[in-house]
């Protein structure tokens, strides 16, 4: 490649014994050249929070940072780290998300250099081996960062594990088969080891905290954000009355246009959190009100632009957008609703002289996918990011003043007893992507039909205590977790009928089992997924319920069943603290 010529020349000249070719094992993952910088420098806070938690881990095996974000916990992870492969032992550090590894790389390789080991599922087989093959044969001291596959990684002298932003359902693998909490598993993980885990959130997920505060694990907080940089300021907009008064343009308030006019008048950068992708999430017909649903799901098929496709974002079925309504054979499909193709869309036109980028799960299907947006928004090449649950999660960008949430609603009202935990989890921080460099503090504009709404209101004061406060009353008064586990039960049968009868006895002979513990079945949310019914069984288990005696009646309850003839064709598995 160097020398500009093709392999063909470079046979020619080893027929003729000029050049000699012999084969070397050479690592893909070498460091960027220069020399390595120190560690960086902590301030008070940070120092305070170092040593306490090291007086934690002198009795807790594990011990929860609690930081608001743009404290620097990243910082904090790297002196420990430094402290541990001192000691000549390995490190575990854990991200929710794939995107969060680029930063984080450049970040720790200034530090580390080729000490940084990375693996997710977007590298390749052949990159993945030669990881496990390094590991194998190499115990050296070493940090690996990677998403939640990297428990399974073959560790011999590991000494630390952190799990950064521990409260992300990210870390939880449902489906397919093995399901698995990463989290949970890397507290298993090092205690197996002999090791240390520290679980890293500005939101910790309710039971986390829970048992932090009440002394099972060890708790380290830390209120203020780096070099005295204050929180965003948070601005509710009310879009009922907006709309009222003809002040929103598409899906973007006038107030939130002002606030990122302005921002861009600034040099500054702005954010747009609209978690759902595609261009348009209905389609349908204006003369008989016909939607496209997906064959094999019970959900109707969001429009992609950029393919001119309509997909299932359930089974990735894919349909042309039809020209005339399949059901009255009219010229009258329409499309209603913003995905973030047309967020894009709508921003580019909004904020003309602004270059947007967009990150969500379709513009980031490659490899390089996400390092390409996050350096190119982060050099300043762009000014305005449209993006999903993607932008929330720990990336750090210092020219963004203002941040914009489009719909809260959204993430408020999911049918989940959870959906307040998620929706203050992930409104805050997106929030604390705004106003992380400089003397003044970002802006938050949060749109929302609903104002009133508590989680809107401990947000605006950016109050994780009283929201945990809050929320666990209404799970103490619920018997939800932290006072109880839950494990949910799924059926599946491509025959309805059938599935109804099945799901109706297997119920019953729980609650013969179980009692009041046993609700449903139930259909859920979406109840038909590639062809298979969905029907839903919850139990709810008390704390000190012996799970080996419970987990073995589940295994006859199951095996009594599946030896019907009847009942073979019906799927049931266990999703064990689903979240």
């Amino acid at each position: 490649e160097l020398a500009g010529v093709g392999l063909p020349a470079i046979n020619a000249l080893k027929k003729k014994a000029l050049v000699l070719e012999e084969y070397r094992q050479v690592s893909r993952f070498a460091p960027p050249a220069g020399g390595l910088q120190p560690l960086p420098e902590l301030s008070a806070a940070q120092n305070q929070a170092l040593g306490r938690i090291h007086e934690s881990f002198a009795d807790k095996n594990v011990t929860l940072l609690h930081g608001v974000t743009s404290s620097g916990k990243t910082e904090i992870y790297i002196h420990l780290i430094d402290h541990v492969l001192r000691q000549g032992r390995q490190v575990l550090y854990l991200v929710p998300e794939i995107a969060l590894t680029t930063q984080l790389t450049r970040r720790l390789q200034r530090v580390f250099g080729n000490k940084v080991v990375i693996y997710h599922s977007k590298f390749s087989d052949n990159e993945r081996v030669d990881i496990w093959r390094h590991l194998r044969s190499d115990g050296s001291p070493c940090v690996v960062l990677g998403a939640r596959s990297s428990i399974f990684l073959p560790f011999s002298t590991l000494g630390l594990v952190i799990v950064d932003e521990e409260h992300e359902g990210s870390y939880k693998q449902f489906d397919p088969a093995p399901r698995y909490n990463a989290r949970d598993c890397a507290i298993v993980l090092a205690g197996m080891h002999g090791a240390r885990t520290l679980l890293g959130s500005a939101t910790p997920s309710v039971e986390t905290y829970y048992k932090a505060r009440s002394g099972r694990y060890g708790l380290v907080s830390i209120t203020e954000r780096y070099a005295g940089v204050k929180l965003p300021e948070i601005d509710v907009v009310d879009m009922l009355r907006e709309r009222e008064k003809g002040a929103v343009q598409g899906t973007v308030s006038g107030r939130l246009a002002g606030a990122v006019r302005e921002a861009l008048k600034n040099g500054h950068q702005a954010i747009l959190f609209h978690n759902r992708r595609g261009f348009a999430p209905v389609v349908v017909c204006r003369q008989c009100a016909y939607v496209p649903k997906c064959p094999y799901c019970d959900v109707s098929m969001t429009y992609h632009r950029s393919t001119n496709d309509m997909v299932c974002h359930y089974c990735g079925t894919r349909m042309p957008l039809p020209d005339v309504c399949p059901n009255c054979h009219e010229p009258a499909i329409t499309t209603f609703g913003y995905g973030t193709e047309r967020v894009e869309d709508a921003a580019e036109t909004c904020f003309e002289n602004a270059r947007v980028l967009r990150m969500d799960l379709d513009s980031t299907r490659n490899k390089d996918g996400y390092e390409n947006i996050i350096t190119e928004f982060s050099e300043g090449k762009a000014q305005i990011l449209v993006g999903t649950q993607m932008v929330t999660k720990g990336l750090d960008f210092g020219g963004v003043s203002v941040v914009g949430v489009l719909n809260a609603d959204q993430a408020i009202n999911l049918p989940d007893f959870r959906s307040a935990e998620r929706a203050f989890n992930m409104l805050e921080q997106v929030a604390g992507r705004a106003g992380r460099r400089g003397d003044s503090s970002g802006l938050v504009v949060v749109q929302t039909s609903q104002p009133q709404h508590p989680v809107i209101g401990f947000l605006l004061g950016h109050d994780y205590e009283g929201f945990f406060q809050h929320e666990l009353e209404e799970r103490r008064r619920y018997n939800y977790p932290p006072f109880t586990r839950v494990i949910d039960i799924y059926l599946k049968h491509r025959n309805r009928e059938a599935l109804s009868h099945m799901a109706g006895a297997y119920g019953s002979r729980l609650r013969q089992l179980f009692g009041n513990r046993v609700f449903g079945p139930e259909e859920p949310f979406v109840s038909r997924i590639q062809n298979f019914y969905i029907r839903k069984i919850m139990l709810k288990v008390e704390l000190d319920a012996s799970m080996s005696k419970l987990k073995n009646i589940l295994r006859q309850t199951h095996e009594s069943f599946m030896s019907d003839p009847s009942m073979r064709q019906l799927v049931v598995y266990y999703d064990v603290d689903p979240v």
